[in-house]
Formats: structure tokens, sequence, C-alpha cells
């Protein structure tokens, strides 16, 4: 008599690992289509999303300037209060009177950086006091701009805009970007900075409700 057997035929097996194969290659591409990474902890963004999209059309293509490319990231994982690293407006309006440690920053890299050094980091700090501008009194490769109550790039380094928005006893915002050297391209300008600086200070005086004080252009003009 033929006995028959409960293992699986050659066929079902084949069958069943084409199967697997393609599951998998269905949940791979369904993960590149979100453009995210697979953890969700380094996701690509584009110059429009970072700084909780913050960036109008010109600021996003300055800082597609500076990095030479339209993928970025931000800071993965939480701070010690369980909030994302990932900037908000909402967050930076809380802590501009806040120290240092407390503040939202904005920390943006390439999507393919791997030395740690943004290609900006933008913040906010309150301040009683703001500088008052006086072309002589600068150092050398230092541009002003007119905008806010005082606004200055250093070379292609930095760049800082103070503009009026009372929070608590202080009058003013000092806005401050920082590019590492090594990551800018050289096509970047002074211009750049400013323009990128520019839009996210008037997201953040919108949220503090003192845009009408702020002076904060939507076009940068030196």
């Amino acid at each position: 008599m033929r006995q028959t057997s409960d293992l699986p035929t050659r066929g079902a097996i084949s069958r069943a690992a084409l199967s697997s194969v393609l599951g998998a290659v269905l949940t791979v591409s369904l993960s590149a289509c979100s453009g995210e990474s697979g953890d969700g902890e380094d996701a690509t963004l584009t110059a429009a999303q970072v700084c909780d999209a913050t960036l109008d059309s010109p600021a996003a293509a300055s800082l597609k300037r500076m990095g030479a490319t339209d993928k970025f990231k931000e800071l993965p994982g939480t701070n010690e209060a369980g909030e994302p690293n990932r900037f908000s407006l909402k967050r930076a309006a809380t802590g501009v009177n806040e120290g240092p440690a407390e503040q939202d920053k904005c920390t943006v890299f390439t999507s393919t950086d791997e030395s740690g050094h943004p290609l900006i980091e933008v913040s906010f700090t309150a301040e009683g006091h703001a500088p008052t501008p006086d072309a002589s009194a600068e150092p050398a490769g230092s541009v002003l701009y007119p905008i806010g109550v005082y606004a200055k790039t250093n070379a292609k380094n930095s760049a800082t805009i103070y503009f009026r928005c009372p929070t608590k006893d202080l009058m003013y915002v000092n806005a401050s970007l920082y590019s590492a050297p090594d990551q800018t391209s050289p096509k970047t300008t002074d211009h750049d900075l400013m323009v990128v600086l520019n839009s996210v200070s008037r997201a953040l005086a919108k949220q503090l409700g003192c845009t009408s004080q702020a002076d904060l252009p939507a076009q940068v003009t030196r």
C-alpha cells in the first residue's frame, strides 16, 4: 500500500517562501514610500519640513543651497522630559524665558551626515536689551541687515536677530543661527543664513503674538 506523508510538498514550500519574500518586499516598499526610516528615529525631511515647517519658499531654497541637498534630518530621540528632540514651535515659544537647557532648538543635519555637526542650529532667548546697529563698530566679515531692532551675519557661520517681542518682563527676543563651517556648501552666502533665521523668527513672533512689533520682513534685503 502507498503511504501518505504529512510533510509539505516541494511546491508548497516554494509557494510559502515566495509569499514570505513578497511580503517582506511590500513592507520595505511601504516604509520607503512613507519617507521615514524603519525605526522612525531618523526620518528624512525636506527643507520645507524642518524646524516645524517654519521655512518659507526663499528660506527652504537657501537651506537647500547651504546643504547642497533637499534631504535633511533633525535630532532623533527624546529629551529628559520625554519630549521629542525634533523642534517644536510651541515649545520654543514657551521656553524663550527659560535657561539654555530648557530652550527648544532647531538642529538640522543633512540626511547623510555622520559628523554630528549641524548644518544649522536655531535658538531663541528673551532679552532685556538689544544692541544698537553701528556698522563702524562691527568686526570684519559682519554684515548688518535692516531687520528687527538689530540683525547681522558673521561671515557664513552665524546670524543674529534681535526683535521686539515682550515676554514676561523682557522686551526683546534674540534669535540666533549657527552653521558648522564643515557642513555648508561653497555656494552658501551670508544672505542664506539670514533668510533662514528670519523665516523661523517670523513664525515664532506669530506664535508669541508679537508680529506687529517684531518688524521681521517677508523678504530679506540688505
